[in-house]
């Protein structure tokens, strides 16, 4: 989750280590696609999880069923008896059903580095996958936590807690008092601990979320409260008022399900992940790493929307699996870089949009009138919704070069403008890729 420089630069630093992972560190630089509320009905789900790049969720029968990316194998369905499931980084965890109510053993798939796939013996109540590591709350009430710890995330924590929500660089607990204590990387005041009292805490990406016990109100702290003037602000601290059943804290935004059932989403919108929260009524939400969310409706089915770089917004279609996207999109390449940097360039030059699909996939990979672009607030980085078709430089339009294996669109920008802009480039496969531009 690119919330700052230094987050961004060590996430690209660690996936370095492997060639898949340097495929993800490209990825990162890849923009982000706003994609339409999407939803599956049959067979029926009862819980879900949205991590980085992919999406995992419980089904009426107990298995998991898993879409997205899928390199480190962190999307692949678990068709035994699961009590719950959570999407992290590169991987995922459940708590598998050993036929004791509410309890069981921690099972684990995906990258096996810091050893995120190998879980502590013991039963587990309920457990939160995060960047690179993963935490549970035991049988007796303690946390156990293992993966990567640069920061002190993946510590374990001496309880009694009830539970635990790990986010990219720390985690939260809720101890039977009511009160919050987090842990990890201490940015922006995330890591303070509350004493509400409340009924539940969600970390996100550089804050957190818990509801109150007395009035069911909202509270956060850490990134995003705009009164403090702390950084990445998009308000993803300022939540609404009224009563909440369960909140969720993602990257820079924040989902919540009212009193009544509906959906509330606010802080970070590049993606639409704020704005396209579906409508009716839902019973559970979740908020991912990266910029899209998921949700249960009161019928049992999953909505997801917001980014969709690598399906994980594509929502299983009603008695199949999910359909990976047909291009293996792997990033825009310099001299342009994506959200949520602002590419500063001169108005009316012309820009080289370079970028990979993952060989030679023909000329034909965009889709009608794309790239496309849009006016862009320069501080909320805010889209508004005017896309028109984007000129190309000369006559040439979109080209490939098989010794670098890389696509060049070469984007013609005017003269006159002077306010932000972002260009969404579509692809054939229903994906869309965004990318920001500041002009001069």
């Amino acid at each position: 989750m690119p919330v700052n420089s230094k987050a961004s630069t060590r996430f690209t630093r660690l996936r370095g280590r492997a060639a898949l992972f340097g495929l993800m560190a490209l990825a990162l630089l890849a923009a982000l696609l706003a994609a339409p509320p999407a939803r599956a009905q049959a067979p029926g789900y009862t819980q879900v999880s949205a991590g980085y790049y992919h999406t995992c969720a419980l089904k009426a029968d107990s298995s998991i069923e898993c879409w997205g990316l899928n390199a480190e194998h962190q999307s692949q369905d678990q068709p035994g008896s699961f009590l719950q499931v959570s999407a992290g980084g590169s991987h995922s965890c459940a708590i598998q059903n050993a036929g004791q109510a509410g309890r069981g053993p921690a099972y684990c798939w995906g990258t096996s580095y810091y050893g995120i796939t190998s879980p502590p013996a013991g039963d587990f109540l309920q457990i939160s996958a995060g960047n690179d590591y993963t935490c549970g709350v035991t049988a007796t009430g303690n946390i156990d936590c293992w993966g990567e710890s640069t920061y002190g995330e993946a510590h374990d924590q001496a309880g009694p807690y009830l539970e635990v929500s790990a986010s990219t660089y720390h985690a939260c607990g809720l101890k039977p008092d009511g009160s919050v204590h987090c842990w990890g990387w201490d940015s922006a005041g995330e890591v303070a601990d509350r004493y509400g009292p409340y009924t539940q805490v969600s970390a996100g990406g550089h804050h957190n979320c818990a509801i109150r016990r007395d009035n069911a109100a909202l509270e956060c702290w850490g990134a995003g409260t705009r009164d403090t003037g702390l950084f990445p602000n998009y308000g993803q601290s300022i939540p609404p008022p009224g009563a909440f059943l369960q909140v969720s804290a993602g990257a820079l935004f924040t989902c919540g399900i009212r009193a009544d059932h509906t959906l509330a989403c606010w802080g970070y919108n590049f993606y639409g992940q704020v704005k396209q929260a579906p409508a009716g009524q839902f019973k559970q939400v979740s908020a991912g790493l990266s910029g899209h969310a998921c949700a249960i409706s009161d019928q049992d089915e999953v909505y997801c929307w917001g980014r969709n770089d690598y399906g994980q917004a594509r929502v299983p279609v009603t008695g199949g699996p999910a359909e990976p996207p047909l291009y293996n999109f792997q990033g825009f390449f310099a001299p342009v870089q994506a959200d949520p940097v602002l590419n500063v360039v001169k108005a009316g030059s012309s820009v080289p949009l370079k970028f990979s699909l993952g060989g030679d996939k023909g000329l034909k990979v965009l889709a009608p009138d794309s790239p496309a672009s849009g006016t862009l607030d320069c501080d909320t980085m805010e889209p508004a919704d005017d896309l028109q078709p984007a000129a190309s430089a000369g006559k040439s339009g979109l080209t490939y070069d098989p010794k670098s294996g890389t696509y060049t669109y070469v984007w013609k920008t005017e003269k006159s403008w002077t306010q932000c802009r972002y260009l969404s480039l579509q692809l054939t496969d229903g994906t869309e890729h965004r990318v920001a531009f500041q002009f001069k």
